[in-house]
């Protein structure tokens, strides 16, 4: 396992909470009664009166039938429109009704979707700040990793349960008339929303730890374990180990069930170490726990204190400390379970009972199995002496394999000690450790260079983000996922370019073998960015001092165009494959086909090349039309960047890297933005702009530093054998080597020169290793030959002719 460090990324704004309330109109009232059926009937006397007077009329003595027919018509007429008068107020009433029963139930709709709205966003919210802890994994493997600080509301807030929960949003009934005199379907329908929505269910419940100086907890005892596992493991996923330390207490029979907590950062020993490492924070002494757990002294923190104005914040140097008792003998008087510890808490599974007298804040739960789920519920004391059991809902709770895979993401992970992140040098990135090798001396190519993925092909780290992630650089083509083939540098002069490359180019040799990739490498200025490089297998060509020598110009555009065409004619006389990719399938396949390495043209200072000889620009543009099939990747570097000249070539470059530069239009023009000027003046600072992906700030890798041995105690050698150790969480102690003769040691590994670096470290492990790369360029002839080393069968035999020339003579220029 490699150790890498990690800086926590500034923490992305949560998901806001809902606030504020919700307000809802009366219900509509039921409708007065109207002084009606009288009041109507008096209003239909008149029109009555004058239809009997009619029918008196008509029914005058002598008078014919149908006059009396019409008469009793008249009389009829009049009794139905008496009526009809008398009954139309009841019906004005109940359609008045009916439309205030509707508009009223519209808009309970309206706020019923509303309401929706917030509950979503309340939801959404606790779930993302208590995520569910079977999900912690990703969590752990993403940005939000150690999110949490000291400074911040929810620092040592975890999830206990899962239940119902108020709404956020107040819901504020209106002030009504009596019951009595409300619409009783509008009314009902009001109090079963206020009902329906009072409460949510099935949201995350959550604690403060830092509340409390003992977590007690009782009933079930697997299902307490189970959500123990669950609390710690949440503590150290958003919790960094320089603000909250974990330890456990723990007795013979149960150190078992706690050897997961091993693997944790958050409980290891600062400086303390045994055989197999940095001592682990578990114990079944207290007393050690008390002395391994801070720098100072844990027994002279004062007692427990309730965050609050006044109190002392945890901080390095007094962390937050979650001290796990299970097992482990702790007599009922003891500190931990009365007066506490300040900045600290203990997680007590022993059951034992809590005194009602104690005055340390104690929040006690009782697990419980109901079926498959485990449940939790809070205890208080009531006033008659007895238990008030307050439900919680379903427990938050994580198996040992659950919690052991999420210690295992972070086991690797350190944060970087005082001064690591300072300016100078003593901040630079390992590239060691950016590429997990333990030891760069111990490198073994062969196995360095073993089949990777595709993903991982033409893929390597080349420092760290500013979330404390590797920054990698793929130069394969967007089709095989890369961000390639092409792409461009820019950085002012301190801006650690010719480090850059340096620590991309080793990189690049480290992960690859040479049957995969080979290096051409160009600097036009004649400087030492490539110096030593040529020694590994995969340099076909190391290109330098160019600019005042015009034939070497020359001679390295006719030796770039011949590769060109070489691979051209390759591809087409291996079985006419149209691109490299095709050539490697079938080659993959088993066809009998050569390695056809991919080609990595780096050429530093390409601004002044092209100045100086613009018929390159046209090679480059040739380059980035066509490497893409024939495995040809270019990358241009330069102190500044000319717009201008390279118009041509800007849309076949992909990615682009912006170191410091000399004005804000530079990086505009190299990112987009400005950003790069503002940088750092501490080389090794840059952007990283990948097509049209948001630009990446990361800190570059420094292989230029001296090579630093693995220091002792890291690995356990006995007389030259290693010795396999299993990683337990008990104190193993160091394994003493027997006294042995002096012998001088083996020159392979003896004791480097102070001023050696990791870069000639590495390139000298790989040197002579692999299979050669093909060579396009040969270095130029300093001192003219003789003709008798040239021809010595010539010089030998004066009288005879001359040898015909070998056609496979290399040209020197």
């Amino acid at each position: 396992m490699s150790i890498r460090e990690f800086r926590p990324v500034p923490r992305r704004a949560a998901p806001p909470f809902p606030q504020g309330e919700i307000a809802f109109q009366e219900p509509p009232a039921i409708p007065e009664p109207v002084a009606g059926g009288l009041g109507q009937a008096v209003m239909a006397l008149p029109m009555a009166a004058s239809s009997g007077a009619m029918a008196m009329m008509f029914l005058q003595p002598g008078a014919r039938a149908t006059n009396y027919l019409a008469g009793g018509m008249m009389a009829v007429s009049s009794l139905g429109m008496v009526g009809m008068q008398m009954g139309r107020g009841g019906g004005d009433k109940k359609n008045k009704l009916a439309g205030d029963r509707r508009d009223y139930l519209r808009h309970l709709d309206q706020n019923r979707r509303l309401v929706r709205r917030h509950i979503d966003a309340q939801i959404k919210a606790l779930t993302w700040r208590h995520p569910d802890p079977a999900a912690l994994w990703s969590t752990a493997m993403s940005g939000r990793l150690w999110e949490r600080g000291p400074a911040d509301r929810d620092f040592a807030e975890v999830r206990l349960a899962t239940g119902p929960m108020a709404l956020a949003v107040r819901l504020a009934p209106p002030q009504t008339k009596p019951i009595e005199d409300l619409d009783p379907v509008s009314a009902n329908a009001l109090r079963r929303f206020l009902q329906a929505y009072k409460t949510i269910p099935d949201l995350p419940i959550a604690a403060n730890l830092r509340a409390f100086a003992r977590v007690a907890f009782d009933g079930d005892g697997p299902a307490a374990r189970a959500v123990a596992r669950a609390l710690l493991t949440q503590l150290a996923v958003f919790h960094s180990p320089e603000d909250l330390r974990i330890a456990v207490h723990c007795g013979d029979n149960t150190r078992e069930r706690w050897e997961w907590v091993k693997w944790l950062p958050h409980a290891l020993h600062a400086t303390e170490f045994d055989a197999v490492g940095r001592v682990r924070l578990i114990s079944d002494s207290f007393a050690d726990l008390e002395r391994l757990l801070d720098p100072g002294d844990f027994r002279e923190r004062g007692p427990h204190e309730p965050p609050g104005q006044n109190t002392v914040a945890p901080s390095a140097r007094e962390p937050f400390t979650v001290i796990l008792l299970d097992g482990g003998e702790l007599p009922p008087d003891h500190r931990a379970l009365r007066a506490g510890y300040r900045n600290a808490v203990l997680l007590d599974l022993t059951g034992a009972a809590v005194s009602p007298d104690v005055p340390v804040a104690t929040l006690r739960l009782r697990a419980s199995r109901e079926g498959a789920d485990a449940h939790l519920a809070a205890v208080t004391p009531d006033r008659a002496g007895g238990e008030d059991v307050n439900p919680l809902g379903r427990a938050a709770t994580l198996s040992t394999a659950e919690s052991s895979a999420v210690a295992r993401i972070l086991a690797p992970l350190r944060v970087p000690g005082v001064g690591e992140s300072a300016g100078g040098r003593t901040g630079d990135i390992s590239f060691t450790g950016l590429l997990g090798i333990r030891d760069a001396r111990a490198l073994e190519p062969a196995q360095a260079w073993q089949p990777r993925p595709n993903r991982e092909r033409l893929r390597v780290p080349i420092g760290l983000t500013e979330q404390g992630l590797p920054a990698e650089l793929d130069i394969k083509e967007a089709a095989q996922g890369g961000t390639g083939p092409h792409g461009m540098i820019i950085g002012a002069t301190g801006s650690g370019k010719s480090e850059l490359l340096r620590t991309l180019v080793l990189a690049m040799a480290v992960r690859n073998d040479p049957e995969i990739l080979n290096f051409v490498l160009v600097d036009f200025k004649g400087g030492a960015t490539f110096l030593g490089l040529d020694k590994l297998p995969h340099t076909s060509a190391v290109i330098t001092n160019l600019a005042d020598e015009l034939p070497l110009v020359k001679r390295m555009y006719t030796a770039l165009h011949g590769e060109m065409v070489r691979r051209q004619e390759l591809l087409r006389a291996a079985g006419n494959y149209a691109s490299l990719r095709d050539y490697e399938a079938a080659r993959g396949s088993g066809v009998p086909l050569e390695p056809l390495p991919s080609l990595f043209l780096v050429v530093d200072e390409f601004s002044e090349l092209l100045a100086a000889h613009s018929e390159f620009l046209e090679l480059f543009v040739m380059i980035g039309r066509l490497g893409r099939s024939l495995g040809v990747h270019l990358l241009l570097a330069s102190q500044r960047l000319d717009e201008g000249r390279i118009h041509a070539l800007e849309g076949h470059l992909s990615y682009r890297v912006g170191l410091r530069t000399f004005s804000v239009a530079e990086s505009r023009a190299v990112l987009g933005v400005g950003d790069a000027y503002d940088l750092p003046s501490t080389p090794g600072h840059g952007f990283l702009r990948c097509g049209t992906d948001p630009l990446i700030r990361f800190r570059a890798g420094y292989v230029s530093a001296p090579y630093v041995p693995p220091k002792a105690g890291e690995e356990i050698e006995d007389s030259g054998r290693h010795h396999v150790i299993r990683y337990r969480s008990s104190y193993l102690a160091p394994r003493v080597a027997p006294q042995a003769e002096a012998q001088e040691p083996e020159e392979e590994f003896a004791s480097p020169p102070v001023s050696e670096t990791t870069l000639q470290v590495l390139a000298g492990r790989m040197q002579g290793r692999g299979r050669p790369a093909h060579r396009i360029w040969l270095p130029p002839l300093a001192t003219p030959p003789t003709l008798d080393a040239l021809l010595p069968e010539a010089v030998a035999a004066l009288t005879g002719g001359l040898p015909e020339p070998d056609p496979r003579a290399t040209d020197y220029g």
